[in-house]
């Protein structure tokens, strides 16, 4: 019985190892994007920045939408 806690331990600390490498990784790479586009975009007024986070919102919303409708069929 004590075999079988010792063990549990052990995968819940190495699966709690896992997931904090993958949020790290996933967490460098989030910032690696925000910064390349806060680079290529330095130069825009803050209506391009609106307009441009208007049109992502539609696109992703419109294809979320769509997988959405494609489910339900």
């Amino acid at each position: 019985m004590t075999m079988q806690l010792f063990s549990k331990q052990k995968q819940r600390a190495r699966r709690e190892r896992l997931l904090s490498q993958v949020e790290l990784s996933i967490s460098r790479k989030q910032k690696l994007i925000a910064d390349e586009l806060n680079r290529r975009t330095q130069h825009w007024n803050r209506a391009s920045k609106l307009i441009l986070l208007l049109v992502i919102c539609t696109v992703l919303g419109g294809f979320s939408l769509w997988l959405l409708i494609q489910a339900c069929n």
